[in-house]
């Protein structure tokens, strides 16, 4: 895990799992696999969760909307509840810097990492387009060892992004990022990993 997630260094850091055991591997194989359909589906992450919070869309490397499975270096545009980013539309942005899949045996794994970012729509502003600075990150895992399958959501070094050019975006940033560090992100993330694990469970 290590060299998935990034290391803890400075600010907050968080951590949601879930895991469901299945009857045999073969089952657990099949759910492995749905898991990681539905990670990559950005654009029904929101469905996925299943509470009034965050919607997300997965753009191209040129901020336009796009509907497909998520691929490296592809950008997410996220609507977050309360004031938007006054320089980005009021949106927040984040880009796809690391994928990983793995199958050794009886273990597998699907990982990726996004990364605070500007916005792209805006090439030639260079401010980072999050209420977190760019070191921050949002890794998510799915692991299958043998019938279970484990699902994490990895966030570190999440520190308020106050160094944009724009006041308006550093109070804003101040605001909602002083929400997250309390606590306010704790549940978006918890719904969506539990709607991943829940999705794939046996009825």
């Amino acid at each position: 895990m290590k060299n998935i997630i990034p290391e803890q260094k400075e600010g907050k850091k968080l951590d949601c799992f879930e895991s469901v055991d299945f009857e045999s591997t073969m089952i657990a194989d099949a759910a492995f696999d749905m898991a990681c359909a539905h990670l990559a589906r950005v654009n029904h992450w929101y469905e996925l969760a299943g509470i009034p919070a965050t919607t997300f869309q997965l753009t191209d490397n040129s901020g336009h909307p796009i509907d497909r499975p998520l691929a490296l270096h592809d950008y997410i545009r996220l609507n977050i509840p309360g004031p938007g980013l006054p320089s980005s539309s009021g949106y927040d942005w984040v880009n796809v810097v690391n994928i990983t899949q793995d199958s050794t045996g009886e273990y597998k794994l699907y990982a990726l990492t996004l990364k605070p970012c500007p916005n792209p729509q805006h090439p030639e502003n260079k401010d980072t387009a999050h209420f977190f600075e760019g070191i921050s990150s949002s890794t998510f895992l799915v692991e299958q060892r043998r019938n279970s399958v484990l699902i994490q959501y990895a966030g570190r070094n999440e520190i308020i992004n106050v160094e944009n050019h724009s006041i308006g975006d550093n109070i804003r940033n101040l605001f909602i990022g002083l929400a997250a560090k309390v606590g306010a992100s704790y549940p978006q993330w918890k719904s969506l990993v539990k709607g991943l694990a829940d999705n794939i469970s046996v009825k």
